[in-house]
């Protein structure tokens, strides 16, 4: 049904937003009731009539109002719409948002349609933007520092029988609730010195196979409310001790560790680590990289906050709001993975939906900005992903796993990957652009 006559005025709420009040007039909408009463006459069984010749006011005793206006507002809203679109000039983004404001089926129907537009960039300067590098210096202690978690990692743990137990050793025990001497014993295995202070003072001194009660008065601040300030009583048996021993630092162990035997007869490769001034040059040569790549890692969000900064940037809400019922819906998929529902989440945060909703649209808009202001860039400077590009980061792929191109791209296909490849690469190229373009300089 096309829409002749109506009045439209229109109200631009936010620079990518704009409002328009729709008023069809009430001979349009008598006509679309007509027609309504006559489409429906045919599709509701009336007594004595064949269907589609009943009269009208017999056939208003079998239909409620509330369907006609559902029908009504089918045939008129749509097309109106879009007529008004048309006559205003507006290309809408995404569907608006309708509100039905005035509807009798003898007077005009009047409804709002909140119209998105699309998102607008006035991008400002990107090219010689002043940027620091700060690089983290790595010294000798940081390296011994994490040597020392390697030898942490290693540590055995020997099995005590000849002395009691004391804090830092790992206890293997029986526990049990005095007030139910019925149960079971329940194994538990605990670190000394991890626990309460009244467990801990309790266990130290105990040795194996000795028994004895334990009481623990537990702090007003601990995490578990219906615990705060309580007191509650346990009794401990001791099962095992054992005694964590950390390997000392020397060149053997370094050996064990580090490098992979030799053929006889041949000479170990120059890069091969098999003295502790060898780890420690390898371990100063992987943090130095590690600091260099987060300097660089920050270098490019420095730029991007800068361009965002520098820039005007304009969206409609629904993209928000897209954004946070996606991530919502993933979030709902991984609890559901994890057997938890979101009133379970929810409590750990310690927040509503509408407070996690909020966060999730800040990070939204977040990267609204910074996705927007990007390809503003790409589009200045019309860069492009080539398809030579995504064959050679596929062929890498492949190369990094073992397995055939071709297994790889089919992969891909299957999953819509290479759509993300090209945007990834895509993305690293216009980081790249806007790294060269910049000044950076290196302190620290």
């Amino acid at each position: 049904m096309r829409v002749m006559s109506m009045q439209v005025t229109q109200e631009q709420t936010s620079p990518c937003e704009v409002d328009l009040r729709i008023e069809i007039d009430a001979e349009k909408v008598g006509a679309a009731v007509e027609e309504t009463y006559k489409e429906l006459s045919k599709r509701t069984k009336i007594p004595g009539f064949r269907p589609g010749k009943a009269p009208r006011a017999v056939v208003e005793r079998f239909v409620g109002e509330e369907r006609v206006k559902e029908h009504v507002a089918d045939l008129l809203i749509q097309p109106a719409y879009s007529e008004a679109l048309k006559e205003k000039e507006i290309d809408p983004w995404a569907p608006a948002d309708v509100e039905l404001v005035e509807f009798e089926l003898d007077k005009a129907l009047v409804f709002k349609a909140k119209v998105p537009l699309a998102p607008k960039v006035e991008l400002g300067d990107y090219v010689g933007l002043e940027i620091e590098r700060k690089l983290e210096k790595i010294t000798d202690e940081a390296v011994d520092e994490e040597i020392k978690g390697f030898l942490e990692r290693s540590a055995k743990f020997d099995q005590i029988t000849d002395r009691p137990i004391r804090e830092g050793d790992t206890a293997v025990m029986d526990m049990t609730d005095p007030e139910k001497p019925d149960e079971k014993p329940n194994r538990q295995v605990t670190v000394v010195g991890d626990n309460l202070p009244d467990f801990d003072k309790g266990l130290v001194g105990m040795s194996i196979d000795e028994e004895k009660t334990i009481e623990v008065t537990y702090p007003e601040d601990h995490p578990a409310e219906e615990l705060r300030g309580t007191t509650r009583t346990f009794g401990v048996k001791l099962v095992e001790i054992h005694e964590r021993k950390v390997p000392e630092l020397t060149d053997e162990w370094v050996k064990e560790n580090f490098s992979s035997e030799t053929p006889e007869g041949e000479e170990p490769p120059a890069e091969v680590v098999d003295t502790v001034d060898k780890l420690k040059a390898k371990v100063r040569e992987a943090m130095e990289k590690s600091a260099a790549n987060a300097a660089d890692a920050e270098v490019r969000e420095k730029i991007v906050e800068k361009l965002i900064e520098n820039s005007k940037i304009d969206f409609p809400e629904v993209m928000v709001t897209e954004r946070v019922n996606e991530r919502l819906n993933q979030t709902l998929e991984e609890l559901k993975k994890r057997q938890l529902t979101l009133d379970d989440y929810l409590k750990h945060l310690g927040k509503n939906l509408e407070e996690l909703r909020g966060e999730f649209a800040e990070d939204a808009r977040e990267a609204l900005r910074a996705n927007l202001v990007i390809y503003e860039v790409v589009e200045k400077e019309a860069i492009k992903v080539e398809d030579s590009d995504v064959d050679e980061e596929v062929k890498s792929m492949a190369d990094a796993r073992n397995v055939p191109v071709e297994s790889v791209k089919a992969y891909l296909d299957s999953t819509d990957g290479l759509t993300n490849i090209r945007y990834r690469l895509l993305r690293k190229k216009v980081l790249d652009f806007l790294v060269a373009a910049s000044n950076i300089k290196n302190v620290g």
